[in-house]
């Protein structure tokens, strides 16, 4: 049986799925510049795996979604990408410099994503404390 502070519960665990989604994109957009001498390790781009969150089930009951949660960050490709540049101090005897994988197009659609889904979690749980609220202040 769910408790009457589930909606908020569930608003609350798509807020941090949702955040950790941000806060991968801030990185992967702040370090899609970083160029290294090709043969060294390049910042790999992550990308969050979100997943059902679901209750144990009980005696005579099935499990029941919670909410989400996040499984894992996967992380882009290791190679980066080589670009020619000879006046980069990072620049190999061939005068090319490895960047990291990261589309800047895909990173900005899913902020956009991220943002409208955290916009919506939090709205979920404004709008149930002010109903609880509304339901505490019944007068018999």
């Amino acid at each position: 049986m769910s408790s009457i502070w589930s909606s908020i519960d569930a608003a609350g665990t798509g807020v941090n799925v949702d955040q950790t989604w941000i806060n991968t994109i801030a990185s992967n957009v702040a370090n899609m510049n970083d160029g290294v001498t090709p043969g060294t390790p390049v910042y790999q781009a992550q990308y969050v795996v979100a997943g059902e969150q679901v209750s144990p089930a009980t005696a005579g009951e099935t499990a029941m979604g919670t909410g989400v949660q996040v499984e894992s960050i996967d992380l882009g490709p290791a190679q980066g990408q080589n670009e020619y540049e000879p006046t980069n101090p990072q620049a190999n005897a061939q005068g090319e410099v490895t960047y990291p994988v990261v589309d800047i197009g895909t990173q900005l659609a899913d902020l956009v994503q991220a943002q409208t889904s955290y916009q919506a979690n939090a709205k979920v749980m404004a709008d149930s404390q002010t109903s609880y609220q509304a339901i505490l202040n019944i007068k018999a």
